[in-house]
């Protein structure tokens, strides 16, 4: 077999792996499977912590969001833009599939307080500074 029949028969099994990987039962991914992770900013104000995270050509359905004194998770699925019939890959760097992203909220925030908007690609989360009271992970919904 040629190297060029090698690559097409690897491109084959690696585009089988990521669909299948990524529609495997619809459920979101548990953090440290096989994920993509997206583009993240951490930055704090005099007011809030912020986290920005670029999630472009997401559904926000998609992505669940959840947060704790400690840290903040993000996760979900970005599917295919296109997927009409078999694919020969001459680029691939547009990730798809389970992403999971945690960031460590490294100033002491208040989970209750915590804000989410996805608007032209970026999710952005906001925490008001200041100590909440102790609670288990919450989820945030995601506005528009």
């Amino acid at each position: 077999m040629s190297k060029s029949g090698r690559m097409g028969d690897l491109e084959a099994i690696f585009e089988i792996l990521v669909t299948s990987y990524a529609h495997k039962d619809g459920s979101l991914p548990a953090e440290g499977d096989l994920c993509w992770r997206p583009a993240t900013d951490a930055y704090e104000t005099d007011e809030f912590f912020i986290v920005q995270m670029d999630l472009a050509g997401l559904d926000p359905s998609q992505v669940e969001v959840l947060a704790d004194e400690e840290s903040l998770l993000v996760r979900g699925i970005r599917e295919e833009a296109v997927s009409v019939g078999k694919k020969h890959f001459h680029k691939m760097e547009i990730r798809v599939g389970p992403f999971a992203r945690r960031v460590p909220l490294t100033v002491t925030v208040d989970p209750s307080s915590a804000e989410a908007r996805y608007r032209n690609g970026f999710l952005c989360v906001t925490f008001r500074k200041g100590s909440g009271k102790r609670r288990n992970q919450s989820q945030i919904a995601i506005n528009r």
